[in-house]
């Protein structure tokens, strides 16, 4: 994109024809400023910049446009999950752009999620001349395509333009990039930069205007022989369930399965990332499943219909796979053919709104009580919950269930990997409240940074709820000046990786505590210190209940809550909740 020689003279499609035979050089990156123009022309925006050498001239061409919002992030990991979070809230695309070398990698652990969460993410990275690729020069590795495993796609423009085919075929990769990121569904998309010297010093301005090549949605229906054929199989079966994964609200989506749920003969399920409410709608899985127990085989569907992304429940997935499934219904624009349940018969591609939008209205009646049994555990389970927890001591589950008494409806919550999120599974939500989590990939190496970029793009009341592994793991999250005042951040110090000890296998090790848990002494108080935040700290029930008001009450700052638990109690506690359940009555 760069060693451009120009014969002032000549034009050749509104830019200048390089003439190679001429002494002089002007560097115009002439390619870059598509980019910048076609990106500006599709309302991309949101540009995170890590700052670098090689990446000078996107620095250059971007940050010097008012058009767009460039923030400084100078850690490329938490740099791009704190882009992912901006765009998971505004569901539009966000660039990052960091310098050639090690520094792409970092992108990896986002771009991954975003794969997976199908977030939209532009990743653009600067690289070095491809002949100096294994060479020995210094911040340089093989970068074309170095996320292929895990972007919609890949591109490397043009280095040089030397011809209007060149820029014509610049153009058209910038324009196939930017439609990749949200077409046919959501996900990164990678433009890897090779620069050449100078990078500073050229022209911002160029006469070229890149023409963009947009795609028109076409609204998908359901062909009749298709539709004859599930309005049959909907009739014949007796017990239907739907299952919905990881989704944005979708008041269209939650019409639809409401007008369902009035069917005797249908169940939903929904998780607390499936961002859907409903007093027929049985939310808390675990907890009925567990309270269902070896009665299993009539609560089984016959017909299952799932949508949405990633499903947290490992015990749904056990219940599901085991069970005798005769017909089930995968519906996504792009993974129609996922079968996490071993049971797909019939993969759609289409969205699941134009789907019910479709179906429903046509989809007769049933009969019979599966519903009202599913009802019936779910009102049980939900009153046994209550009595488990007005006795239990001081742990993990107890802090959670106070933390979401006082969760104002107006907050959108955030759930870090690992067990936050599977804690959020047994505890009834309010539709108010917006649920993310990064389940993409489940890690837990971006949540606070994906949560802070979340609260920025809409400066929104936003929870973090998180353990001291992946906050510790993730504090470069508050090393940057974009942090919202209405971010709220708590941290459940049960000092260590406290899942390890609900999972069997770690404690026949007798490494548990060193090598899986990682068991620490660590703080969050220094870190709150550090970056100018505010901090609370709670250590029983009672401290937590008094601290709580002030946690969530405006402040100048980000407020951390650190809220220390007892390991060992607490994995006891959660495993003695669920056999309090299992030995009730339904």
């Amino acid at each position: 994109m760069g060693r451009n020689r120009i014969e002032s003279t000549n034009h050749v499609s509104g830019f200048f024809e390089i003439n190679t035979d001429l002494c002089g050089m002007e560097n115009l990156k002439t390619g870059l400023l598509s980019l910048a123009k076609l990106m500006k022309a599709r309302g991309i925006k949101h540009l995170i910049v890590s700052p670098g050498s090689r990446n000078a001239p996107v620095i250059n061409v971007f940050c010097k446009d008012p058009f767009f919002e460039c923030l400084v992030i100078v850690d490329e990991r938490s740099a791009a999950f704190f882009a992912l979070g901006m765009a998971l809230n505004l569901q539009k695309p966000v660039a990052i752009v960091c310098t050639s070398g090690s520094a792409a990698l970092n992108y990896a652990p986002a771009v991954a999620e975003a794969f997976y969460q199908k977030v939209p993410l532009l990743v653009l990275t600067a690289d070095r001349p491809v002949e100096w690729i294994d060479q020995g020069d210094g911040q340089t590795i093989r970068q074309k395509e170095v996320f292929k495993n895990y972007v919609k796609a890949s591109f490397e423009l043009p280095e040089s333009i030397n011809s209007s085919d060149d820029l014509w075929y610049n153009d058209r990769l910038i324009s196939e990039a930017i439609n990749a990121t949200t077409f046919p569904d959501a996900g990164p998309v990678h433009l890897n930069l090779p620069f050449t010297e100078p990078l500073y010093g050229f022209r911002l301005e160029s006469d070229h205007q890149p023409k963009s090549i947009e795609i028109s949605i076409v609204k998908q229906t359901l062909p009749d022989v298709l539709l004859e054929k599930l309005k049959a199989r909907w009739q014949q079966s007796k017990r239907k369930m739907i299952l919905v994964g990881q989704q944005h609200p979708d008041h269209q989506t939650k019409y639809w399965l409401e007008m369902l749920s009035a069917d005797p003969s249908v169940v939903i399920l929904t998780e607390t990332t499936s961002n859907l409410d409903h007093p027929h709608f049985i939310q808390t899985i675990d907890r009925c499943l567990a309270l269902i127990g070896s009665e299993i085989n009539a609560y089984e569907p016959d017909l299952l219909i799932s949508f949405g992304g990633h499903v947290v429940s490992k015990k749904v997935k056990s219940f599901l796979r085991k069970a005798a499934i005769k017909t089930h219904w995968h519906i996504d624009p792009v993974d129609f053919q996922k079968d996490t349940f071993q049971h797909l018969s019939i993969g759609i591609p289409m969205s699941p709104e134009v789907f019910l939008e479709s179906f429903v209205p046509l989809a007769l009646k049933g009969k019979g009580d599966f519903a009202s049994k599913w009802q019936a555990v779910y009102a049980r389970s939900k009153a046994i919950h209550r009595e488990y927890l007005n006795s239990a001591p001081w742990s993990d589950i107890v802090a959670f269930n106070e933390i979401f008494k006082e969760l104002p409806s107006h907050y959108t919550l955030h759930l870090a990997n690992s067990t936050p999120v599977r804690y959020a599974q047994l505890f009834d939500f309010v539709s108010e409240i917006k649920c993310f989590s990064n389940r993409g990939t489940s890690g837990i190496d971006g949540c606070t940074s994906t949560a802070a970029g979340a609260c920025f793009a809409k400066d929104e009341p936003t929870l973090l709820i998180t353990g001291d592994l992946a906050f510790f793991y993730d504090s470069n999250a508050f090393w940057n000046n974009h942090l919202s005042a209405q971010l709220r951040v708590i941290v459940i110090n049960n000092q260590g990786g406290g899942i390890f000890r609900f999972i069997d296998g770690p404690q026949t090790t007798g490494l548990l505590e060193n090598y899986f848990e990682a068991r620490h002494q660590t703080s969050a108080k220094p870190i709150a210190e550090l970056n100018q935040l505010r901090y609370f700290e709670a250590n029983n029930s009672k401290e937590l209940k008094n601290v709580l008001p002030q946690f969530f009450s405006p402040s100048e700052s980000a407020v951390i809550l650190e809220i220390k638990t007892p390991p060992e109690v607490s994995s006891e506690q959660l495993k003695e909740y669920f056999r309090f359940i299992s030995t009730s009555k339904v």
